[in-house]
């Protein structure tokens, strides 16, 4: 099962490093081009040169290695004197609601896919080469790969609960307040890893990272290459939640009439009058399986989906599990993306008609930046959904699950 590890992680120098709010930035395949710009200039020691530098061609990979070199020998980072685990707070605002979700970053040997290590959906592997070259150039883990167990002990939260020292970063990102302590006494370390040792892992977030780094161990004997560095959480935690991801459709000429008459032949729905009220009514079933929300932005009329179409689910599907049949995003992606507005998913040319709306925000108000013509809402599936549907060797739709906060990086580089 599950083989994790304390490693001697590289961190800021908080000597050397006044704000550490300016250093520190999201995952790579969140970040616009323009942000990539205001990191630039937050800071000259910013980690966006690492993780995302901004140099042309192959030259960004040796300019991240560069700087990775540059900010060691002089101190900007500084080694772990000994070898620790990372107890990881993040707290935050769920409908107004303060939550907190406890991590652990530590060290993963590495293990092929479906082993110790479950995926939970599809992915789009557009991102291994640049990663792998990233990983390539610098020898070092800069990214996190965000993981969960099921752990009904809880013992990386008591060991939260019993810390005595004050976090070595206490500082908030994008209204996220990150608190982080280096756990280098085994005598903490040993409870936790040995809970782990009979635990199967899941990927949250991250599955193109864990294949790069997959592929780099095979490729590579560099002692350390066998193992990445991974944020785990339990599945138990209070603050552990699955956001949805909803999908906004663009380039749509269908008027609201036609979409009812397609969709009829699959679904009941109730109309509604705006985005608002669709949603009001959505989280009145939130607890019923295949109910999806359509809105039309021009007619301003939302219309409340409850999928009837059984038979022809089985049919279609019959290779599935019953739980994966009956996702959400299953039956979102099959009978409406692709039957009414004839958007196939797994076809990288109609994913240019997509783009996603997820966070911890109202989604009417996140609506209000996006240029659309429909958008469909869709409950997250739930965790159980996600470890029973890993556990079984299958994997949901690409973008079923929207796993807030992700973990920024620059918290913890681990360096081979």
């Amino acid at each position: 099962m599950a083989k994790v590890s304390a490693f001697k992680g590289w961190r800021y120098n908080t000597d050397n490093i006044s704000n550490i709010e300016d250093v520190i930035v999201p995952p790579y395949d969140v970040i616009t081009p323009e942000e990539q710009e205001g990191y630039y200039n937050k800071s000259p020691h910013n980690y966006i040169r690492i993780n995302l530098n901004n140099s042309q061609g192959e030259e960004k990979y040796f300019s991240a290695s560069n700087f990775l070199n540059m900010w060691i020998g002089s101190g900007i980072l500084v080694e772990e004197s000994k070898p620790a685990i990372y107890i990881l707070s993040q707290s935050f605002l769920i409908n107004g609601k303060k939550v907190e979700r406890i991590g652990c970053i530590c060290a993963l040997t590495l293990s092929d896919l479906g082993d110790e290590v479950l995926p939970h959906e599809q992915t789009i592997d557009k991102h291994l080469d640049d990663r792998y070259n990233l990983m390539e150039s610098t020898s070092a883990n800069s990214g996190q790969i965000f993981m969960c167990y099921d752990d009904h002990k809880m013992v990386l939260e008591n060991i939260h609960e019993n810390l005595k020292t004050d976090p070595s970063i206490n500082a908030e990102f994008d209204d996220i307040l990150y608190k982080l302590w280096a756990i280098t006494d085994t005598k903490e370390i040993d409870p936790f890893i040995n809970e782990l040792s009979d635990k199967k892992l899941v990927i949250a977030d991250g599955h193109h990272r864990y294949k790069t780094a997959l592929k780099y161990s095979k490729n590579n004997i560099t002692p350390g290459s066998d193992k990445v560095m991974v944020t785990l959480v339990n599945s138990r935690n209070s603050g552990m939640d699955i956001l949805p991801t909803h999908r906004v459709i663009k380039g749509s000429n269908m008027t609201i009439e036609t979409v009812k008459e397609k969709i009829s032949k699959h679904f009941s729905f109730e109309e509604c009058n705006g985005a608002e009220e669709l949603l009001s009514k959505m989280q009145d079933k939130k607890d019923r399986k295949c109910i999806l929300g359509l809105y039309h932005r021009t007619s301003n009329v939302g219309l409340l989906l409850e999928f009837n179409s059984w038979p022809e689910l089985e049919y279609r599907m019959s290779d599935k599990s019953k739980n994966l049949r009956e996702l959400d995003t299953n039956i979102l992606h099959t009978f409406l993306l692709k039957d009414v507005f004839n958007i196939d998913t797994n076809n990288q040319e109609d994913l240019k008609y997509l783009s996603y709306l997820r966070g911890n925000k109202s989604p009417v108000e996140m609506l209000q930046k996006q240029k659309y013509e429909f958008v469909c809402f869709v409950h997250p599936p739930s965790l159980d959904d996600v470890f029973s549907i890993a556990e079984g060797g299958e994997v949901m739709p690409q973008k079923s699950t929207y796993f807030f906060p992700k973990v920024y990086s620059g918290l913890v580089t681990r360096c081979f």
